[in-house]
């Protein structure tokens, strides 16, 4: 029995080296990022065109002002002059503003730096999402679908151009708000826009009209994981169009760790855009989970706990009162067998305990966190 002990502590010790030797603590939030952590971040951006950076829950509003420190960096040391948003990619396509971005963001208080910062050093601000929940889309898809329709002389009807706007005025409520017969006309028509070599002809509505059939499907999908699923995949769909459609142009990509990590298992119930978008692009990306470890509502015996835990990432940290980066594709790379090591985690999967070292090149955690705070 002594023996096993010894043997579990030394393995324990040198599992922890393993990991300790790529863990980097950072500064206080407002100069969060040390030059050693550029450093790293520097050399694993070369040739990536891409930089996903990832939140762990939408309403922790301290996430927000650690992306907008990366962001900055990006922008002012390497060169990134488009960003990408977890929002309406046909509003975005046509209207590069923050009120087509969903509330939790454009009205938070914790992003306003972050948007007058994009308008002061020209960032393009593009979206990737198949929902239009903009009032842009709300006040203009159907017009501009009946434009393109009427310019490109492909055949179409007043119910199709009204059926249009139900779907994106109704989204959810769409089942309600149409019958199944006129549900299936509309669905049978726009696939048939879709075949029309003049559609096909034309990349941003044959891509807007991809992404919008989708949005039918989700809207009535029989359960929230089928819809989770159509949505992830369109939105990796959605972004590789424009990061090819723009080749010479470097995108930042702002969404949730749940949809951006690289790696698709069955558990995570199709969130799983990253991992579709990494197939498609391989080698070209770059991915940043965030997390916070004190909110509100966690209490600190919990978090004093599960950081006695070696099951649990907060176990490799120095300090849970310190914020930290961890460089996963160094870890990785050093100790391949780590990319298969399972922790629980506070990254917002499906999955609590997983391989985190493997969905995602680098892991930051906040110490201190807040909740999102909303314009008056």
């Amino acid at each position: 029995m002594k023996i096993f002990i010894i043997l579990l502590t030394l393995q324990l010790n040198t599992i922890f080296a393993q990991v300790d030797k790529n863990i980097y603590e950072l500064d206080s939030i407002g100069n969060l990022l040390t030059s050693e952590v550029k450093e790293i971040i520097d050399k694993n951006l070369y040739n990536k065109k891409v930089v996903f950076l990832g939140e762990s829950e939408h309403h922790i509003g301290s996430e927000f002002l650690i992306k907008t420190e990366f962001i900055k960096y990006l922008v002012l040391d390497k060169g990134y002059r488009d960003i990408a948003f977890e929002s309406d990619f046909f509003a975005l396509f046509y209207e590069h503003s923050k009120e087509n971005i969903l509330g939790i963001w454009s009205n938070s208080v914790q992003c306003q730096e972050l948007f007058n910062f994009l308008i002061e050093k020209n960032v393009t601000i593009w979206g990737f999402d198949n929902q239009m929940f903009s009032p842009y889309a709300y006040y203009n898809f159907s017009k501009k679908l009946e434009a393109f329709l009427s310019e490109t002389n492909i055949e179409y009807n007043d119910e199709l151009i009204q059926l249009s706007d139900i779907v994106v005025k109704s989204r959810f409520d769409l089942p309600k708000k149409i019958s199944e017969i006129k549900l299936n006309y509309l669905i049978e028509h726009i696939d048939k826009i879709l075949k029309d070599i003049k559609t096909q002809s034309n990349p941003i509505w044959y891509q807007i009209l991809k992404s919008f059939r989708s949005s039918i499907d989700m809207f009535t999908s029989a359960n929230d994981t089928q819809g989770i699923a159509i949505r992830d995949s369109q939105m990796a769909q959605n972004l590789d169009f424009l990061v090819k459609a723009m080749p010479n142009k470097k995108f930042i990509v702002w969404l949730a760790n749940a949809h951006m990590a690289k790696y698709e298992y069955d558990f995570m119930k199709g969130q799983t855009m990253g991992g579709q978008f990494v197939n498609m692009n391989p080698e070209i990306s770059y991915h940043i989970a965030i997390s916070t470890i004190y909110m509100p509502y966690r209490r600190n015996k919990w978090i004093k706990k599960i950081s006695k835990d070696n099951e649990n990432l907060l176990h490799f940290l120095p300090s849970t009162k310190n914020n930290y980066f961890i460089d996963s594709k160094q870890l990785i790379t050093e100790n391949p067998d780590f990319a298969d090591r399972e922790y629980e985690g506070m990254f917002r999967l499906k999955k609590d305990k997983t391989n985190w070292f493997k969905h995602f090149d680098a892991l930051v955690f906040i110490s201190q966190g807040e909740k999102v705070k909303f314009l008056e």
